[in-house]
This record gives structure tokens, sequence and C-alpha cells, in this order.
């Protein structure tokens, strides 16, 4: 059993202009009128600001683990990732995806993991059976 179906964690942030992260409670209690039987906070999501540059800090997820300060590549990296919707959102036992090492890997990384819409997710799978098609078809023997 996952472990964040148990127990309510504080939301991890980072600031990537500091290079810091941060730990922010963001539940608050049930109305009574919406009080369920095995829920009684609910998950409130606010905009959280650095206390050190008061920019805004974006939402890393609870599986997010920090570089260090020094290890600007890092941090970079995970900005880029920040930018482009990924989250370090898993159940406690795996996020889905790791990372990217090296800047340079970033581009090709960000294209093999975005999410893709029906369509081309329809055309990659046209694409896949014509090949397979082609491959399986026996050469044509001249009379």
């Amino acid at each position: 059993m996952c472990r964040y179906a148990w127990h309510n964690y504080r939301d991890h942030f980072a600031c990537f202009g500091c290079r810091k992260a941060f730990k922010y409670w963001q539940w608050e209690e049930c109305d009574e009128s919406t009080f369920r039987t095995k829920q009684r906070l609910q998950h409130v999501p606010r905009e959280i600001v650095c206390p050190d540059c008061s920019k805004p800090m974006a939402d890393m997820g609870l599986d997010f683990k920090a570089p260090r300060r020094t290890a600007v590549e890092a941090w970079k990296i995970l900005e880029v990732l920040a930018q482009n919707g990924f989250k370090f959102q898993g159940c406690g036992c795996y996020v889905g995806f790791t990372p990217p090492r090296t800047l340079r890997e970033v581009p090709q990384w960000l294209e093999q993991h975005r999410h893709k819409s029906e369509g081309e997710r329809q055309l990659a799978k046209i694409d896949r059976q014509t090949k397979a098609r082609r491959q399986n078809r026996k050469p044509k023997v001249k009379p």
C-alpha cells in the first residue's frame, strides 16, 4: 500500500533563484457539511513565496529531493522540468520517471516524456503497424 494514503504530508517547494527547497503544510480542516469519515483534512493549494527572495516557489511534489545548492546544473534541469509541468508526485514508491542527468539530455528527455494527444498516439500506432507489415512481406519472385 502506498504511504501517502495513510498520512497527510507537507508539500515540497523549490526556489530556483535561491536554489533552496522548503516544505509547507497545505491542509485545512474540512467544513462540517462536507465532513467524511476517513478524511478530516482537505488539501488547499496556495501560492508559496520564498522566505529569502519573496518570489513564487514551484510545487515539486511529495517525492522531491533537492540537490545540493552547489549543483547548479541539477537545479537548472529541475527548473526546466518544473516549467514543463513535471512534478515528483508519486505514491511514495516511484514517481514514474527518472530526470535527465545533464542539460544536454533535457530536450530529448522532454520529447520522450511529454504527454501526447490521442491523435499522436494513433498515428504512432499506425506507423508501427505499417513498418511491421513491410518487414513481414515476402519478396516478389520474378518468373
